[in-house]
């Protein structure tokens, strides 16, 4: 139902998603995009449609301290939980939203289901149904420079081969 593909390189952090909202036999191309920045974040979320509450309601703070780690997983999580509980996303095990965040240079993956926060030493970050196909792209295109070009054509070999991905493809950057 979405791909999300995230790269970093050198001090530049690139996020593009595709527009796909499917079931088992409709896709059709929502209105706003799946990625976007708020203040030193880029966000972007895969999985249940909770993503347009995310978007329009949850500000988060930004990191006060100098270990970005730190600050994520203390108190960016915990007000995200907040969140999640005042606007009625799934948290159970069968929670069904990802989440992928960068600030500050970092790139991390979340889970409502676990409330998991993980960051990777790849550069880059895929999650989705397209993510097999935009991890094959980046994986191939390690050695580009255009990080840009990169997550674009990442999204796009996924709404090319996977038929619950769909565009129009938005981009983000920091």
């Amino acid at each position: 139902m979405t791909c999300i593909a995230v790269v970093k390189h050198e001090d530049k952090i690139y996020m593009a998603g595709d527009r796909g909202a499917s079931d088992d036999g409709t896709i059709l191309a929502l209105d706003a995009p799946k990625v976007w920045k708020i203040g030193p974040y880029l966000i972007g979320y895969a999985g249940s449609m909770d993503g347009e509450r995310i978007r329009f309601n949850f500000k988060p703070t930004a990191p006060n301290i100098k270990d970005t780690d730190k600050f994520m997983q203390t108190r960016f999580i915990k007000e995200l939980k907040e969140f999640y509980n005042e606007f009625w996303v799934d948290t159970s095990k069968d929670g069904d939203l990802g989440l992928i965040i960068a600030v500050r240079g970092e790139i991390y993956e979340h889970s409502s289901g676990d409330m998991s926060l993980s960051k990777y030493m790849l550069p880059y970050l895929a999650m989705g149904s397209g993510a097999e196909y935009a991890y094959g792209v980046l994986y191939a295109t390690d050695k580009q420079k255009n990080a840009r070009n990169r997550v674009v054509q990442a999204v796009n070999a996924a709404i090319k081969f996977n038929p619950s991905c769909m565009g129009p493809v938005d981009i983000v950057s920091l």
